[in-house]
């Protein structure tokens, strides 16, 4: 019951709405630096993206990086997902977000590489 996501009273949706339920990141994350392109994976939680990704963007300086963000979500759609990671980073250069479903094939994906100049 505490995973109902259509009862409001469920733990899960309180916790979603409750910003000091956000975990705090523990490791130095600070590796961001050493590089040019960022791919920024991750789950999608209500359209948004998993809290954890949301405190490793306010951590780190983005600025001279190209930011490439992708998520995976068997139900949820991407929402406004890259743009509100763009807008909590207030640094760097941020690209089209890319949603992959469960279903989605390796192909698929290398094709999405290949639009972004991978061979």
């Amino acid at each position: 019951d505490d995973l109902n996501y259509n009862d409001d009273n469920c733990r899960a949706n309180q916790e979603m709405n409750d910003d000091s339920a956000r975990p705090a990141i523990s490791n130095d994350l600070s590796v961001v630096s050493e590089y040019d392109v960022i791919y920024l994976g991750y789950p999608i939680w209500w359209g948004i993206a998993a809290w954890p990704v949301n405190g490793f963007v306010e951590k780190n300086d983005f600025s001279g990086k190209k930011v490439i963000p992708f998520c995976t979500s068997s139900s949820s759609g991407i929402g406004d997902s890259g743009n509100l990671l763009s807008k909590m980073a207030g640094t760097g250069d941020w690209k089209e977000d890319q949603r992959f479903s469960s279903s989605d094939t390796k192909s698929n994906v290398e094709s999405w590489l290949k639009e972004l100049g991978f061979n």
